[in-house]
């Protein structure tokens, strides 16, 4: 067993005030820690630190680290980048509609602004409908890269609880 140094019991003496009891919770997941060798408060807090940064070194996961950013939990669908394209294809329409139906006498402006009021607004619609779809499909890649990102952790946080359950089980400590 090595010699500790002041430095290593002055984190193991802040650890142990940060955990002050045999039950440890890590993420929502609660890691019991029991005692099998008579081991005393302060060799507890000792083991616990010390096996809390070999685990940490081990995995490359901190539970303490808050300034490690979670993933979000939630997807913000953007807009739609062509918002608006229906109306102003109605409008556009209407107004060439108007314009080439006033210089045929047959039809006239108004049927001239109802037709092209009509077609405008129907190609507005598709290039409208067109953006809400690469919108949500931009929603669907997010919350893909999400779902991995919290699954890498989830994986990380596992593994960092299997290497601490480990190390304090080699020190004498039974673990569930």
């Amino acid at each position: 067993m090595k010699l500790f140094t002041n430095t290593n019991s002055i984190f193991a003496t802040v650890f142990v005030m940060v955990v002050t009891c045999t039950q440890w919770v890590i993420a929502d997941e609660r890691l019991y820690v029991y005692p099998n060798d008579g081991q005393d408060k302060e060799q507890i807090g000792q083991d616990r630190y010390e096996c809390h940064r070999w685990a940490v070194d081990e995995t490359g996961f901190d539970p303490t680290d808050f300034d490690q950013p979670a993933p979000p939990d939630l997807v913000v669908v953007p807009e739609n980048p062509k918002r608006g394209a229906t109306g102003i294809g109605i409008i556009t329409g209407a107004v060439i509609g108007g314009v080439l139906g006033s210089m045929d006498h047959h039809t006239g402006t108004g049927t001239g602004v109802a037709i092209g009021g009509v077609i405008g607004g129907v190609a507005g619609a598709v290039v409208e409908s067109e953006g809400g779809r690469q919108a949500r499909e931009e929603a669907e890649s997010q919350a893909a890269v999400l779902g991995e990102q919290k699954a890498e952790l989830a994986l990380r946080r596992s593994n960092y609880q299997r290497a601490l359950a480990a190390c304090l089980k080699g020190r004498g400590y039974t673990v569930r």
